[in-house]
């Protein structure tokens, strides 16, 4: 009886994280499944080795990645604008801890992935994928595709 009470306990929390996830959709950046492996030692990656260091990879995700250290932790953000549609100007940049939308100039923190500016009240944060460090290797996945 304990036994059941546990899982199904299990499964209604997957259900309930899974489901949450389908709520919040962005319908504006569809999902895409990648799994990317970077190494922390090689040269074009020195700078995720400073706490506020940032770095645009064009592979992964839709329109890239945005990699983000916070207090040694990566974080790893779609490059693409969370509040437009995938065109020629909807690959945000990065300009210090924050990145900006060149389509609306909407500023977003690297660190939360909230809009710093901007008027829309609606609009949406920027995408976070999975990204696990282990020693000097990072891994960053769209787990949400894989697992719910």
């Amino acid at each position: 009886m304990r036994l059941f009470k546990y899982v199904s306990l299990i499964l209604i929390l997957n259900f309930i994280s899974c489901s949450k996830n389908e709520i919040n959709k962005n319908p504006y950046l569809h999902e895409v499944s990648f799994e990317k492996v970077i190494n922390l030692n090689l040269p074009q990656y020195d700078n995720l080795n400073f706490n506020g260091g940032a770095l645009y990879l064009n592979s992964g995700g839709i329109k890239g990645l945005i990699l983000f250290n916070f207090n040694n932790q990566i974080f790893a953000w779609e490059a693409s604008c969370p509040n437009q549609y995938p065109s020629s100007c909807s690959t945000m940049e990065i300009e210090g801890v924050q990145s900006i939308c060149n389509c609306d100039n909407y500023k977003y923190s690297l660190a939360t992935g909230q809009l710093l500016s901007g008027t829309n009240e609606n609009a949406y944060p920027m995408k976070m994928y999975f990204s696990e460090k282990n020693g000097n290797s990072v891994r960053i996945s769209n787990w949400i595709t894989k697992y719910c």
